[in-house]
């Protein structure tokens, strides 16, 4: 726990997001695939308002990975101003789309209480989804939430996930 309290601290480090760099083009159509992969180039080498502009196109289209890209750009404050509630507005959205980074930096935001109300619930509940589609980092994150929470607050969090996952079945596979 003390790792994950650590390193979110930190939250300014991008070693941790290397899954930006190594994301996986989605399927939301060319155009928008495009933008995301000049995007990702653009983040590659250090243009992060170029990045920003080229997810930006993807993510109003509704390309997750870019959605989620848009959250982490508002998150560090990389090609815009740091902004925690627009950070949680994108990753939310990517987030219902089966986006695990998006999933963990949701849980991260509750867990802090940055851009969104404080919620180790809410936080618990993201990071096992996050780490059940595959996000090995949750897990910390889930952990030290549940270190705060009540028996009451964990079986809302327990809720949480299984109405989840109960709307998106594919969820986790």
């Amino acid at each position: 726990m003390t790792s994950f309290l650590n390193s979110a601290m930190h939250t300014r480090s991008l070693a941790g997001w290397a899954w930006l760099v190594a994301a996986i083009v989605s399927p939301c159509g060319m155009a928008a695939a495009q933008d995301f992969r000049s995007g990702l180039s653009a983040y590659g080498s250090g243009d992060y308002d170029r990045a920003f502009h080229d997810w930006l196109r993807a993510a109003e289209q509704g390309d997750a990975k870019a959605e989620a890209g848009i959250g982490f750009l508002y998150h560090h404050g990389l090609g815009v101003s740091p902004d925690d509630a627009q950070a949680a507005t994108w990753s939310i959205k990517a987030a219902e789309k089966d986006q695990a980074e998006a999933q963990l930096l949701l849980g991260t935001l509750f867990f802090f209480g940055q851009g969104v109300p404080q919620s180790y619930v809410s936080a618990y509940a993201w990071c096992e989804i996050a780490e059940t589609n595959g996000q090995s980092d949750a897990q910390e994150c889930r952990d030290a939430a549940l270190e705060h929470m009540s028996q009451e607050e964990t079986k809302q969090s327990f809720k949480l996930v299984t109405d989840w996952f109960g709307r998106h079945p594919h969820g986790g596979q």
